[in-house]
Formats: C-alpha cells, sequence, structure tokens
C-alpha cells in the first residue's frame, strides 16, 4: 500500500509541474519511481529508477520511442550527500556478455541536456547557471557493469565491477574513492595509426555492496560525446585492477540525482552503443603511479579546478574516433 501510495504521489507531483511539457512533446510512456518501460520499436528498456527516494520528493521519465530520447524530471530536497536515483536508458548489444580481453572497439555515443524546472531543454543545452541557483548536486554518466561470471555481470547488484564515465558534474558531486579511499591513475588514449592523444584520471572506491567502483571523469561537462573507449577497460585489465576474463554484461547512460531546491529536468538522446568483437589491439596503456596529488576537488561545470596541481596536465587536444567524429574526449 505505501508503495502504491508514493508512486501515485510521484506521478501527482509530476503532472502538477509537466502540463507545458506535454503540449510540445509527445510521448510514448511515463514511468515514475521505480518503472521502468521496454519500447517496442527499438527495445530499448528506459529506467526512472528512484532506488532511494525521499519524501516529498519524486521523479518521473517520459519516452518517446522514436527517434528514441527521454526527459526525466526530478526533485530530492533532502540528504544532498546521498545518490537518490538514476533515471537511465540501457543500451543493447547482440555481443554482450563480452569479455573486457576479446572488445576490439566499444564506441559510446549520447547528447543530453540538464535545467531547472519540468520543460526539456534542446540537446547540448545546460543551464548551469539555474542548476546553481537550486543547488543542484548531480552527475550524468555512463554505467558499465562487469564480473567474471556472465549471470552476474548482467545483474546491478550481483557484478562485482562497475566502471562509470562520467561526462558531467553539477555542485558537490563526488566520485567514489574520491576522499579517503582515491588513487588517481592517468590513462593516454592513443593509437598510433591515427596519432590520437588525450588524457582522462581515474578514482577508485566501493560502494555499501562492496562493488568496486571505477569512475573516468572529464575536465569539463561534455553535452556531446562520441567516442571509442576501450583504452579506458584497457588500462584496467592490463594493469591488473580488473580481471582480464571479466565480461560486460550491462551498460547504461543517465544522470545520478542527489539534490535540488526545487525541480530539475535531464534529458538524453543519440544515444548508442557498438561492440567490436575480437582480440583486443594493443593500445598504449599507461602503468600505475607510484604517488599522487591530493586534487582541491573535482572540476566544476566549467572545468576550472584540476584534479592535479595545476600546470601538471598537458594542454586538451581533440580525438578524432574510429567514427570520424572531432569530440574532445574525457579532457
Amino acid at each position: 500500500m505505501l508503495l502504491l501510495l508514493g508512486h501515485a504521489l510521484a506521478v501527482t507531483l509530476w503532472a502538477r509541474h509537466s502540463a507545458a511539457r506535454h503540449i510540445a512533446h509527445q510521448y510514448n510512456a511515463t514511468i515514475c519511481g521505480l518503472g521502468s518501460y521496454t519500447s517496442p520499436s527499438n527495445n530499448l528498456t528506459f529506467n526512472s529508477n528512484a532506488w532511494n527516494p525521499d519524501s516529498p520528493g519524486f521523479q518521473c521519465l517520459s519516452v518517446q520511442d522514436s527517434p528514441p530520447k527521454f526527459d526525466a524530471t526530478w526533485a530530492w530536497a533532502d540528504d544532498p550527500g546521498s545518490v537518490h536515483s538514476y533515471p537511465h536508458v540501457k543500451l543493447t548489444s547482440p555481443a554482450m556478455p563480452v569479455t573486457l580481453s576479446n572488445i576490439s572497439a566499444l564506441l559510446l555515443s549520447v547528447k543530453w541536456s540538464m535545467g531547472p524546472g519540468s520543460t526539456p531543454r534542446p540537446a547540448l543545452n545546460v543551464d548551469s547557471t539555474g542548476l546553481a541557483d537550486r543547488e543542484t548536486v548531480a552527475n550524468v554518466a555512463f554505467d558499465i557493469f562487469a564480473d567474471r561470471n556472465t549471470a552476474n555481470a548482467q545483474n546491478e547488484t550481483t557484478a562485482e565491477t562497475e566502471i562509470m564515465i562520467w561526462l558531467g558534474k553539477f555542485g558537490s558531486a563526488k566520485p567514489l574513492g574520491f576522499a579517503l579511499e582515491r588513487t588517481c591513475f592517468n590513462q593516454t588514449v592513443s593509437d598510433v595509426e591515427l596519432q590520437l592523444t588525450c588524457l582522462s584520471v581515474l578514482y577508485q572506491g566501493h560502494n555499501a555492496r562492496g562493488t568496486n567502483v571505477f569512475t573516468w571523469m572529464a575536465m569539463a561537462n561534455r553535452t556531446s560525446f562520441a567516442a571509442e573507449i576501450s583504452p579506458l577497460l584497457q588500462y584496467l585489465w592490463r594493469n591488473g585492477l580488473v580481471s582480464a576474463g571479466s565480461n560486460i554484461g550491462l551498460v547504461s547512460f543517465g544522470s545520478e540525482a542527489y539534490h535540488s531546491e526545487g525541480n530539475v529536468t535531464f534529458s538524453a538522446s543519440d544515444f548508442a552503443m557498438s561492440v567490436i568483437t575480437g582480440p583486443a589491439p594493443n593500445l598504449a596503456v599507461g602503468g600505475l603511479p607510484t604517488t599522487c596529488a591530493q586534487p582541491e576537488a573535482p572540476p566544476d561545470e566549467s572545468g576550472a579546478v584540476s584534479l592535479y596541481a595545476r600546470g601538471s596536465w598537458p594542454s586538451r587536444v581533440a580525438i578524432t574516433t574510429l567514427v570520424g567524429v572531432v569530440v574532445y574526449f574525457l579532457c
């Protein structure tokens, strides 16, 4: 009964703030709380995933089947230090589950936007000032689960390894391991033939279930992303941080929502994944550091705060992915 009442309250709160957005957008489904929806046109599964709700907070997610996109509106006023929800889409590939050492390439792409209120913004639009005014705390991230057991790899609660790629950060959101357990690594994404170079930063920590969580973090918000990310995976297994025999079983894209003083709407579109199997190419993978400077804080929305001491980062450079798109890759 309490779950039914909670769902009804979420629907009521969402409806109260969403009449205008329905005039401009035609949705195939709206789900709230822990609801999920699988699109019949593309077999993508969308999850509201408000797994840690506060009261009277709420979250609802509206889905458009074709072309696929979603808009998630939420408001969590309590406990700003905890994640309350992760509205997301699960990305699929017939190659999964796939062993890490048998990934020749893994391409991910997406466009997203975020701002205060209940009205979706166009792709790539972020109202950082409005979000700051509402004391918004959130991230935007790909979430990858892996395990040596293929069945466990396909379940978020049983997978032994979680690999996140943060493309956005608002407010005081920090990756697991940033504070006391933090271990910092560098990875130069390099392909000799295409002469690609770029730098990423990795954090490591454990969640309440004991899952080993690795988080690659962008130096600034990336609202448009298209890249071949297997070098980030290779760094983990070639350095023995994750077993080369681990299998990727789940990949999703969404936003972890912590806190806001009022409604926030996160939108995502153009999400896609392509897994190319075969022997992993021997990419240039960095080694484990012996020491690591303590950062002041993760980068803000503009990338103004360095993760290391200022001056120790190489200049940011463009990277051309295997699909020929020029982007800034986790720089």
